[in-house]
């Protein structure tokens, strides 16, 4: 055999295995594009305390979990949007749509926070599960003024987010470097009886004010050792963490070391055990646009 025979054959079968192991990973759950799709994953309730399983034993357990997606779509010259990586740098007049799906249907709050510190509230509205949303609606983000780092937070609870009530908020900074124009969009439905979100404590004390408060836990908790417990950052810096509204807005400890974070192809996807936002946990993701 010759070498380019050999050489070919060992190309071929390293591409055989990396397929069947993409496959046996789609299958079993464990992607978090697999995972997402089917809203559940192998359970991590007991993975610190639970010993090793044996081969004798009865599969792992699931459980179910919740996930964003997102995808960014650039507006090409022809007038088509094309999607993008997460990692492009975008050009001063450039225009971008954000296409965003949860797994599950919840009350999804979207922010846009400027590098001056201007906070926009940009989307606020039940949302049901595997329907995409165009964010902003009816118009384009469009960079222009100040270079630097704009960040959209996506947050999805199971109940109505009260950052929603707000419309914009400023520390007497100048208008933001993104240009928004989008329409305003109508309140979200009231919550069922048995699951109204309380927006103040039991004690009748109001919330704590987002998103300035939470914005820097946020930041402060990504410099806490052993902050992957509270924040994930992906290979971007774009942060997924739960925050809790009766705790000061706040990163709350533990799952955040379960999240399953996973790109591809422009898709992007991160889950997460659903009981990491039970009692009032916000799962919220900060994607960080890059702007020079």
């Amino acid at each position: 055999m010759s070498k380019k025979s050999l050489l070919f054959l060992i190309i071929i079968s390293i591409s055989v295995l990396i397929f069947s192991l993409t496959t046996a990973d789609a299958k079993s759950g464990k992607g978090a594009k697999a995972i997402f799709d089917s809203g559940e994953g192998p359970s991590v309730g007991m993975s610190v305390t639970r010993a090793p399983a044996r081969v004798s034993e009865a599969p792992a357990q699931k459980e179910k979990y919740t996930g964003i997606s997102y995808q960014l779509a650039l507006l090409s010259d022809d007038g088509q949007f094309k999607i993008v990586p997460k990692s492009r740098t975008f050009r001063t007049g450039e225009k971008i749509k954000m296409l965003i799906r949860t797994n599950r249907p919840g009350y999804m709050t979207i922010l846009n926070v400027g590098p001056t510190g201007r906070t926009n509230v940009l989307f606020n509205d039940y949302v049901e599960a595997f329907t995409i949303q165009e964010i902003p609606r009816n118009t384009n983000f469009r960079f222009a003024g100040n270079t630097g780092v704009e960040k959209v937070l996506v947050m999805l609870s199971d109940n109505p987010n009260p950052i929603g009530n707000q419309t914009t908020t400023t520390a007497s900074a100048p208008p933001p470097p993104v240009n928004t124009t989008a329409v305003a969009t109508p309140p979200p439905p009231p919550p069922p009886p048995s699951s109204g979100y309380e927006t103040a404590t039991s004690s009748g004390t109001p919330l704590p004010p987002p998103p300035a408060a939470m914005i820097a836990s946020i930041e402060g908790a990504k410099s806490i050792k052993g902050s992957k417990d509270i924040v994930v950052e992906d290979s971007m810096q774009n942060t997924y963490t739960v925050v809790s509204p009766k705790n000061g807005w706040k990163p709350i400890k533990g799952g955040m070391k379960d999240i399953v974070l996973e790109s591809s192809g422009g898709s992007n996807y991160g889950v997460i055990p659903a009981s990491a936002i039970a009692d009032g946990g916000i799962l919220t993701l900060e994607i960080k646009l890059r702007h020079r």
